[in-house]
């Protein structure tokens, strides 16, 4: 059963991919932006970051965004991928893969626009049985799973459990409230549980986006 640590500002994740929306600014977003060991810029987030006085390890997209100064400065770091039918967040994730990641942090996935963030959210779905992704926003953490799993977390904590199909069986341990008949019929259903102590258990035999607030 795979376990979900919560995320800490203390960690230090292996790959973080940088999306273009909403610069990170919570204390575990920003922290975790930091300390990562490598980070991947969707090329419109590529400035913000560089402006911070770190570099990515590597930039992705169609540069249609990225001034010449950087075009010039990360010249040995650029990955053209011109593809129009897919977005930068998936360019970055395919090269994250590409490069050997078992395990991705997306930050800026949030904000600016209401349509990407939903759109980000569905993309982590469709790819995580490629790589363990975790999406985390300034407030809390998205995981996906689609299979039973384990869920670090705190008395009072406060959970949403959102099935991408009514026909998902879901049920729960160490969470307040159980998914009535073992469904989420509509995807509204799951938001706002409560966690009763330090862990809590998910059993899904379908696509599931689990958040917790920090």
């Amino acid at each position: 059963m795979q376990h979900h640590a919560l995320p800490k500002s203390t960690d230090r994740p292996d790959v973080v991919i940088l999306a273009a929306g909403d610069f990170p600014c919570g204390e575990v977003a920003h922290a975790l932006m930091v300390g990562a060991r490598e980070v991947i810029c969707c090329d419109g987030a590529a400035e913000e970051f560089c402006a911070t006085g770190a570099e990515p390890v590597a930039v992705v997209g169609d540069f249609d965004s990225l001034s010449e100064e950087l075009r010039t400065r990360l010249a040995d770091r650029l990955h053209h991928r011109p593809d129009q039918d897919v977005n930068d967040l998936w360019k970055a994730l395919t090269l994250a893969i590409e490069r050997g990641a078992r395990r991705v942090t997306v930050l800026g996935a949030f904000g600016r626009r209401e349509d990407h963030s939903i759109g980000n959210l569905m993309l982590c779905v469709a790819r995580m049985n490629e790589v363990e992704i975790q999406m985390v926003g300034d407030r809390g953490v998205f995981s996906f799973i689609d299979n039973d799993s384990t869920f670090e977390s705190f008395a009072g904590e406060q959970v949403s459990l959102f099935t991408l199909s009514p026909s998902t069986e879901i049920s729960t341990i160490g969470l307040r409230y159980e998914p009535p008949q073992n469904r989420l019929s509509a995807m509204w259903q799951g938001v706002s549980n409560e966690a009763l102590g330090d862990e809590f258990t998910i059993r899904t035999n379908g696509p599931t986006i689990v958040y917790r607030l920090f």
